[in-house]
Formats: C-alpha cells, structure tokens, sequence
C-alpha cells in the first residue's frame, strides 16, 4: 500500500492504460476511413459531437463507457472537423486483464527499434508503445509519426520525397531524433509501411535486417484506402454508405481524386523544380527529378501497380532481411492475400518471411498482446 507501481508493467494501473490505448488507437482509422469520402481533408472527428472520447481523455484513461466497436446512435456521420479521431462509444476496461508474464521486462543488453506508427498516433498511445518496448530491453526507441497527409495521396508522397532529399528528414518542419542509421528491428504499424517505402525510395540511410509488418501492409494505391474506409464504415454502424456506394465507384471516386492530385504534382514540379531543388548537387537533382515525375505520371495514368511494385522492391529485397508479418486473419483493413503474395516475393528475393497470427484487432497486439509480438522478434 503507497507504493508508486506507475511503471511496472504488471500492475492494474499499467494495465488499465495498455487496454485504454488499444481502445483509442482503434479510434485513429476513422480519419483514414473519413478520407475516402471527403476531399481535400486531412483531419477529421467522427461521431455526434459530445459522445466520444476527446484525444485528452483518452491519455488519461478516460472512458464513456461503451463499446469501441459497438454501432454508433442512429444520426452518427463522418464529419470532417477539428484534429484527431474519435467515434462513437469506446469501451470499458474494468476487469480486462494482461497477463503477469507478458509485461515483465527482459533481461539483458540494449537494441534498438525504429517504429513507423499509424495514422493519427496520439503522442500518449506512442509514448506508451515507447515504453512497452524499453521495458522488453530496448533501450534505444526511436518512434516515427506517419502524418496521414503526407503519406496517403501522391501530393503527400511528393512533399515528402522533397523534404527528405533537401532536409534529410520527413517534414521539413518536424524535428524529431535521428533515424538515419541502423536499427535492430524495424516496426511498421498500419499505414506506416508507406513511410518507411517513402524514406527509403529518397534514399534515407535506413539500415536493418529485422522487419515487423504489423496488420499492414497498405499499399500505395486507392483501392487500399477504399478497402480501410469500408471496413470501418461497416464496423461502425454506418454500413448505409457501403450498401449506397458500390465498390466499383467508390473505388473510381478515389482514383479519381489521386489522379487529380498526381496532375497537379506533375504541373507544380514542372513549373517550380529549379525552385524546389535548389542547392542540390547535380546528381542528387537528377535522382530526384526522375523519382517524383515518375511517381506523379504513374499516378495520374492510374499505373499503380507499377508503383506497388516498386514499393514492395524497395522494402523487401534487402539482403539477409528477415519479416514478420504480424496480423489478424479476418482483418478487414487489409488484404490478406496480398501479404501472401508479399511473403512468397520475400523469399524469392533471397530472405525470410513467417507469419504470427493475432486475435487482436487492427494494429492492438503491442497493447493487448505484448507477449506475442515479442516472442516473434526473440531472435532480435
């Protein structure tokens, strides 16, 4: 009694958090869902105003005390409005427990993990992920936002790309700690295997040999952002969209928008390259010139599959790199047979890829599941 347990793993309080995390992360895909259905937006609310957990609540164990996935009130819509994302009810945590062992902190000497996160992070769910992994024995944690408008539309990929090249980081505005260097595991969650694609297709220094994708990929293309918009739709009380909105047409609605933006990319980078490239040194110029006008052309002329490809050759065919593809069998979020095929490529390009199959929901296994994420990088 008295005695501050704050930081043990084990304890009800750090278990009370870990569940509340796993709650609010899960809130995080409404914004990506919001984005297949409204344009020119890059954060969003969702839900009846006044229902949801706020993004400051949810750090300090707030809860309303309902269901996180439960269907929202009849009136519930997406509205693009304000920062973050919430929905609907979230649930309570009351007599949820982590197992003891999955919590306790393993011996012995530091690694390191760079962690690409989803979209609409909060900076307390990442600060928690941060923990999680120093108590598991890395002591060198380094955590990458994935700002969902720089990384899920061709204009995103373009200013990102730039800001890399010119700054060496991702935004020219963020700060952040140093990430070119090399790394024990690489963790990317949800759509931040598109970050790192982008990181190093400019060629960021990024080394590493132990990859965990973690109920990704998404792929850069629109039907993957469709598929993430629907499947949140549908497990949100808003299947009436999905049901009036044939795939086919949503999926041209986004293409379409993509297309739009990838044109005013290639009108921008044409009119503005000596401008936006100034001070690079010739082959640099010439590097990034021919990335960021083959990426715009690919995407306005809806070739992307050839940008697919070169995100899956850009990630995957690194030698002696060994993937775990950590993920829930009946995600709707993502497609499964894409991670197959991705798995098959892995091996045929000289590496090792296996599978850890999860319960969980999208991207909650590190807050609900620690055990298993980290008996499958034990190797590490």
């Amino acid at each position: 009694p008295g005695a501050d347990n704050t930081n043990d793993i084990a304890s009800p309080l750090w278990m009370a958090r870990g569940m509340t995390m796993a709650a609010t992360a899960r809130l995080a895909i409404a914004g990506v869902a919001a984005m297949c259905l409204m344009p020119a937006t890059h954060s969003f609310t969702t839900g009846p105003a006044g229902l949801c957990l706020s993004p400051s609540a949810a750090g300090r164990g707030a809860l309303c005390g309902r269901s996180v996935m439960a269907p929202p009130p009849v009136g519930a819509s997406l509205i693009g409005a304000g920062t973050g994302a919430a929905v609907g009810r979230v649930g309570r945590i009351g007599g949820l427990r982590m197992a003891a062992d999955e919590g306790a902190a393993d011996a012995g000497k530091g690694k390191s993990v760079l962690i690409f996160a989803w979209f609409h992070a909060e900076p307390k769910q990442l600060e928690l992920v941060r923990r999680i992994y120093k108590k598991k024995g890395f002591t060198d944690v380094v955590v990458q936002e994935s700002p969902v408008h720089q990384i899920s539309t061709p204009r995103g990929w373009y200013q990102t790309f730039i800001s890399c090249i010119k700054d060496g980081k991702p935004s020219k505005e963020g700060g952040g700690e140093e990430i070119r260097r090399r790394f024990d595991v690489v963790h990317c969650m949800s759509g931040g295997f598109l970050q790192l694609y982008l990181l190093l297709a400019a060629k960021m220094p990024i080394e590493f040999d132990r990859l965990v994708m973690d109920s990704t990929p998404i792929l850069p293309q629109p039907k993957a952002f469709v598929r993430f918009a629907r499947a949140y739709m549908n497990d949100n009380g808003m299947t009436v969209v999905p049901k009036l909105l044939p795939l086919r047409l949503h999926n041209g609605y986004q293409t379409a928008r993509w297309s739009i933006g990838a044109t005013y990319v290639r009108l921008k980078h044409k009119g503005f390259i000596k401008k936006q490239l100034k001070g690079l040194d010739p082959e640099k110029f010439e590097a990034t010139n021919e990335w960021t006008r083959w990426a715009a052309r690919n995407s306005a002329r809806n070739n992307y599959d050839i940008i697919v490809d070169d995100a899956i050759n850009t990630v995957f065919n690194r030698k002696g790199l060994h993937t775990t593809f950590l993920y829930n069998k009946d995600d709707k979020y993502i497609d499964t047979n894409e991670i197959k095929e991705i798995m098959a490529k892995c091996e045929s390009f000289g590496g090792r890829a296996d599978e850890v199959l999860t319960k969980t929901g999208h991207i909650e296994t590190i807050f609900r599941k620690p055990k298993l994420l980290f008996d499958a990088i034990g190797d590490v």
